[in-house]
């Protein structure tokens, strides 16, 4: 056990050494997702049809594998797994066994010497939670009465008997044991999710229905501030009220399984369908449709392309549609998140792009958040690490000097910012700031709002006149609706529009709001693509170079996807020149930034090294 407990420090610390052995998922600088080795095994399970108590043992199990090394359990049960497991075993070099694939028994026993003990527990009440909690200090898997005749057989020790126990007697007994980075809230009659992550990543796991109760205080309040609480609480606004008024963002993902699987590869993440350059018009009105919920992971994992509804539709294609996702997907499941970029459409006429939803790497109301600038720099790290340059904000007040914080980084190009109570509370409105737009939703295409006919009814009577907001219409498209055939419902609505009146991406969007508004375009304006040559890229050797016209102080940097920085240079003088850039011989694969600053002022390219 000693032995074990030291080599997952040396996993977390990422030091050099442990490298050489194992190669460790890349983490943005600050980023609050635990991380171990990348597994080359899998042993796969299908739990459908395994007893509550058994799913729920396994689940703990799985998650303190999620600790250890390059050995997990994945469970291929529910929409979308199977899929995610066959582009592991095809693009990532994973090897699946399925020898304990219907065998609850077998596994168990399998790995019986992985973990120290067991917890009793009962199922679906306070003590599950509690069980879950110490799973992860104490190196223990969760057993009901059910099972405990198997732990016995086996000779394992039980450590607790927390029956009868809840969270608040487990935060007041045991508090020191558990994460500040990572909090799990979850309703104990959903313990056969997302448990495996909380055992993971060492984070208390409760739920209380009382938001004000002094448990949900007591969880919240010895949390780092603008950390992550995954799950789902008692009620939508009033739980996001309440992180947000301690820092903390939410990751829906109360239904979610193998997190800690999926969380522990690396994927270069790029969309390949950045539009760069568009067929400017006049006397037209533009609209721009986004779905939303890209923040529920639960949603992302299973239905959002495992059922053909949304992204899973075969339906989708005929028209540009924009898709909410969470930045945090590039750590939490970044193979799913390329899988996602690799599918999306990306023909002359229509393309799927990708918008960071819900404020950022979590669910949260930035009115509502104390350290706001420190939320809004780390949410800069994550969308560069997702390619995402677009954020969707939910808020419960609009403030302009709220979203300066975001639009001050310089690699977010816009917001689309939605009301909670009304997501088109703006009414179309545009708001400048730092030279970039706010744009908020038109229209709700939603049921008991508009539907494809009534929504397209509106659409051809809108202005024309794209140097006015009024010539821009941003659709909100709730993903519940219309039974989840949400693209099936964009496509009526299309099919009904006048012809002045056209459908783009939602960069596209914002690069025809901002020549008509006469703002900066970032890709336009970039000295670094435009004046300076990057080749090769990619980089199949171990130096890049950059040709162009240098200005005294200019700052070259090549940054990795944390933001550290590999390579610094400050030019002298003024000239053309092509300067050669060497990668260290033990720079791993993947994707890179070349950075210029001149006059206070950075521009950013990507380059993949691919050795």
């Amino acid at each position: 056990m000693f032995r074990k407990f030291i080599l997952f420090l040396v996993l977390i610390s990422g030091i050099q050494s442990s490298q050489a052995q194992f190669e460790i998922a890349d983490r943005v600088e600050g980023s609050p997702y635990p991380v171990s080795a990348i597994p080359s095994t899998l042993y796969v399970i299908n739990d459908w049809g395994w007893s509550e108590s058994k799913r729920f043992t396994t689940i703990t199990l799985m998650g303190l594998l999620g600790k250890s090394g390059s050995t997990m359990i994945y469970n291929e049960s529910g929409v979308g797994y199977s899929t995610w497991l066959n582009d592991l075993v095809s693009n990532y070099g994973v090897y699946a066994d399925k020898t304990y694939y219907n065998d609850f028994e077998g596994l168990i026993t399998h790995f019986q010497y992985d973990f120290d003990g067991y917890i009793l527990c009962d199922l679906k009440d306070n003590s599950s939670n509690v069980a879950v909690s110490l799973c992860g200090p104490y190196n223990a898997i969760a057993v009901t009465t059910e099972n405990e005749s198997l732990m016995i057989s086996l000779g394992k020790n039980k450590l607790f008997d927390v029956r009868g126990k809840d969270e608040a007697w487990a935060m007041a007994t045991y508090e020191s044991n558990f994460s500040k980075e990572v909090l799990c809230l979850q309703d104990e009659n959903k313990c056969m999710f997302l448990s495996d992550y909380a055992v993971f990543s060492n984070a208390f796991q409760f739920f209380d229905s009382d938001l004000n109760s002094s448990l949900f205080n007591d969880a919240l309040s010895r949390m780092n501030d603008n950390r992550i609480v995954l799950g789902w609480g008692p009620d939508e606004q009033y739980t996001v009220k309440k992180l947000s008024e301690n820092s903390l963002q939410l990751n829906p993902a109360d239904w979610t399984e193998n997190l800690p699987v999926l969380s522990n590869f690396n994927a270069v993440l790029e969309q390949h369908t950045h539009t760069t350059t568009i067929n400017d018009a006049d006397n037209v009105h533009t609209v721009c449709f986004l779905v939303t919920d890209g923040d529920n992971f639960d949603w992302l994992l299973k239905e959002f392309y495992g059922q053909p509804k949304a992204y899973g539709s075969p339906n989708r294609g005929q028209v540009s549609i924009g898709w909410t996702i969470s930045p945090a997907m590039s750590e939490l499941a970044p193979t799913i998140m390329k899988y996602f970029y690799d599918k999306a459409t990306n023909t002359a006429d229509v393309k799927d792009f990708f918008v960071a939803s819900s404020s950022g790497m979590g669910y949260m109301n930035p009115d509502r958040f104390p350290s706001l600038q420190a939320s809004a720099d780390l949410t800069s790290r994550f969308m560069r690490k997702a390619d995402l340059n677009i954020l969707n904000v939910i808020g419960t007040q609009y403030s302009s000097t709220d979203m300066q914080k975001y639009l001050g980084q310089d690699n977010i190009d816009a917001v689309f910012f939605y009301n909670y109570d009304n997501y088109a509370g703006l009414n179309g409105a545009i708001n400048i700031v730092n030279d970039k737009p706010i744009i908020g939703a038109r229209y709700r295409l939603w049921d008991s709002f508009d539907d494809a006919s009534s929504l397209a009814s509106k659409l051809n009577n809108q202005s024309t006149d794209t140097y006015s907001a009024a010539g821009y219409s941003l659709i909100a498209v709730h993903a519940w609706s219309f039974g989840q055939y949400v693209v099936d419902e964009i496509n009526s609505c299309v099919a009904k529009l006048n012809d002045n009146v056209i459908v783009v991406t939602p960069d596209e969007f914002v690069k025809r709001i901002k020549n008509k508004f006469g703002l900066a375009d970032t890709i336009k304006d970039n000295i670094l693509k435009n004046n300076f040559k990057i080749y090769p890229n990619p980089v199949h050797d171990s130096y890049v170079y950059l040709e162009g016209e240098f200005k005294p102080n200019d700052k070259i940097e090549i940054l990795d996807i944390t933001g550290s920085s590999l390579y610094q240079r400050r030019i002298n003088n003024d000239n053309y020149f092509t300067l050669r850039i060497n990668f260290n011989k033990n720079t791993l694969n993947g994707m890179y930034f070349l950075r210029l600053t001149r006059n206070n002022k950075t521009y950013t390219e990507k380059i993949i090294l691919q050795k």
